[in-house]
């Protein structure tokens, strides 16, 4: 069996595209280190929407002399031992890099600009929380009863877990205004002590960090920000597709509306209510059923 690896150097409407659909693509051989050229009658693009690392820059950061990384590059808790570490961001990666750290770090501590709702995986009757809740009849309860008071049942529900305002979590957004942690074990780590929230960091020093609440920590071996992504698809040509401010316009999450022949498509650039995995293949099957009538 034969694999081909290419890198992708650009993706562009062939010269003919308004009567052929079709696409020229300029890609790196890697086995033989060059580079050539080669048309395709359609292209899917699933490189998803976590792309580019986003980076915050706070001052005082570059004089700081401990570690600093993004979570997209922490693989497991070797190295963290018995070390003092700031995860920032709390969102899923955030919120389970900080729980896994606490296990062996001397502290770890979560800096976060808004706090989150925090949903257990498991739910009622030990089911997952998304087989339980993301279908279509909770869909439709909720717009029959209405948002808010929707808002109001599933907030009653998470605080009978525990209190979010005695934890130092709970936001000013409603559950339903944007995409919640999902975390098991945060409570457990942070009535223990071996987590620790802080506010948004103000700067850095050498050693350590402040934050807005006046508070700082020294000794601060590590910094790492679970502080999202940046996507977009440098290798497109930007007359096909156009991010702005981490926006893009696509017709059913999947087709850029302008073209002439809808023979591109994105796969997977989607926040679901759930696994991702399903959606994207849904949205492949739909895909490849507008090719076909692409050319027919």
């Amino acid at each position: 069996m034969v694999f081909l690896c290419f890198e992708i150097k650009s993706v562009k409407p062939a010269d003919d595209f308004e009567i052929s659909g079709q696409w020229e693509l300029k890609v790196k051989d890697l086995a033989k280190d060059e580079e050539q050229s080669i048309t395709y009658d359609a292209i899917m693009i699933c490189t998803g929407h976590h792309a580019e690392k986003n980076m915050p820059d706070f001052p005082g950061m570059h004089n700081f002399k401990g570690k600093v990384l993004h979570s997209h590059d922490y693989r497991h808790t070797a190295g963290y031992e018995d070390k003092r570490v700031v995860v920032v961001g709390i969102g899923n990666s955030g919120g389970d890099a900080a729980v896994e750290l606490s296990r062996v770090a001397s502290q770890t501590y979560l800096s976060t600009r808004s706090g989150s709702w925090v949903y257990n995986r498991i739910s009622d009757r030990g089911l997952p929380l998304d087989m339980l809740y993301a279908r279509r009849i909770t869909f439709a309860l909720k717009n029959m009863i209405g948002g808010p008071l929707v808002e109001r049942l599933a907030q009653k529900k998470l605080e009978q877990r525990f209190d979010h305002s005695m934890y130092g979590l709970k936001p000013k957004h409603g559950i339903l205004a944007q995409h919640p942690m999902v975390n098991d074990e945060l409570p457990n780590r942070l009535a223990s002590g071996t987590l620790k929230l802080k506010p948004n960091i103000k700067h850095f020093t050498e050693n350590g960090v402040a934050f807005e609440d006046g508070t700082t920590e020294n000794d601060i071996d590590v910094v790492m920000f679970a502080t999202g992504y940046v996507f977009g698809f440098p290798f497109l040509d930007e007359s096909v597709i156009k991010v702005v401010k981490n926006k893009v316009e696509l017709y059913k999450y999947i087709f850029p509306p302008n073209l002439k022949r809808q023979t591109l498509c994105i796969i997977g650039c989607v926040q679901a209510l759930g696994a991702l995995m399903p959606v994207s293949e849904m949205q492949s099957r739909l895909a490849t059923r507008v090719f076909k009538v692409n050319y027919m």
